[in-house]
C-alpha cells in the first residue's frame, strides 16, 4: 500500500513538473511574440513621424513659395498685365463709354422672312471691333476671341445663350468714333436697312458689361515655346 501511494506520488510530482515545464514554454511563447510586435509598432511609428515632419515642412516651405509669387505679381507692372489679360477674357466685368445698338425687325422684314440672323450681328460686330470698341456684348453676353454666334431656328444662340430680335449689342469704345463708322455712307447700317432690319445707335457716357459666365476651356491649344527655351 505504502508502495502505491509513492508511486502515485511520484507520478503527481511528475505531472506538475511536467505541467510547469509546459506553462513556462506556453507563457515565453504568448508574450515574446507580443514584445516583438510592439517593438515593431513603435519602429514604424517612428518612421511614421519622421516621414510626417519631413512632409510639414516641405508644405511649409511650398506654402513660403506661393506667398513669394503672390507678393511678386503685386508689382504694379505685373497687376496691370494681368488685369489686361482679364479684360481681353472677358473674365472681369468693364466699364466706360460707348455705343448701344438694337438691331430690330420691320413689318416688311417679318414678312419677307428676313429676319435677324447671326450674319447681321456679326457685321455690326466687325464694324465695332474694327472702329476700336475694346469690349463688346451681344444680349448680355461678354464676347471674346472663341465666342460664337449662330441661328437656331428664330432664334439666335451667343456662346451658350438664347436670345430673341430684337437684339441689343454694347460696344465699350470712343463714342463717336463708334457711331460714325456705323453711320458711313453705303456701310452696315444702309445694308442691314435694304434687307427691312432697322438699325439705332444711341452714344452712352457710361456701359457695364458682364463677364463671361463660364470662362473658356482649352483642350488642344498650348502656350508655344519661344525660340532658345
Amino acid at each position: 500500500m505504502k508502495k502505491t501511494y509513492w508511486a502515485l506520488g511520484l507520478v503527481m510530482l511528475f505531472l506538475g513538473l511536467m505541467l510547469t515545464t509546459q506553462f513556462r514554454i506556453t507563457s515565453e511563447q504568448n508574450i515574446d511574440p507580443t514584445r516583438l510586435r510592439v517593438d515593431e509598432l513603435i519602429a514604424a511609428l517612428t518612421d511614421r513621424e519622421a516621414e510626417l515632419a519631413t512632409a510639414e515642412e516641405r508644405i511649409r516651405a511650398l506654402e513660403r513659395e506661393v506667398a513669394e509669387l503672390r507678393r511678386s505679381l503685386e508689382s504694379p507692372s505685373q497687376a496691370a498685365e494681368m488685369e489686361r489679360l482679364r479684360l481681353l477674357a472677358g473674365t472681369t466685368a468693364v466699364t466706360g463709354p460707348g455705343v448701344v445698338v438694337t438691331l430690330s425687325e420691320t413689318p416688311e422684314a417679318v414678312t419677307a422672312a428676313n429676319r435677324v440672323a447671326d450674319e447681321d450681328i456679326w457685321r455690326v460686330v466687325n464694324e465695332l471691333f474694327t472702329a476700336g470698341a475694346e469690349a463688346i456684348a451681344v444680349g448680355g453676353v461678354r464676347l471674346t476671341s472663341v465666342s460664337g454666334i449662330r441661328n437656331v431656328g428664330e432664334r439666335i444662340l451667343v456662346n451658350e445663350t438664347m436670345i430673341a430680335p430684337p437684339v441689343e449689342i454694347h460696344a465699350i469704345g470712343d463714342p463717336a468714333v463708334l457711331d460714325a463708322s456705323l453711320k458711313l455712307r453705303g456701310g452696315v447700317i444702309d445694308l442691314l436697312a435694304r434687307w427691312g432690319i432697322k438699325v439705332t445707335v444711341v452714344k452712352s457716357d457710361s456701359l457695364t458689361l458682364p463677364p463671361l459666365k463660364m470662362s473658356p476651356s482649352f483642350m488642344y491649344a498650348k502656350p508655344a515655346e519661344s525660340p532658345g527655351t
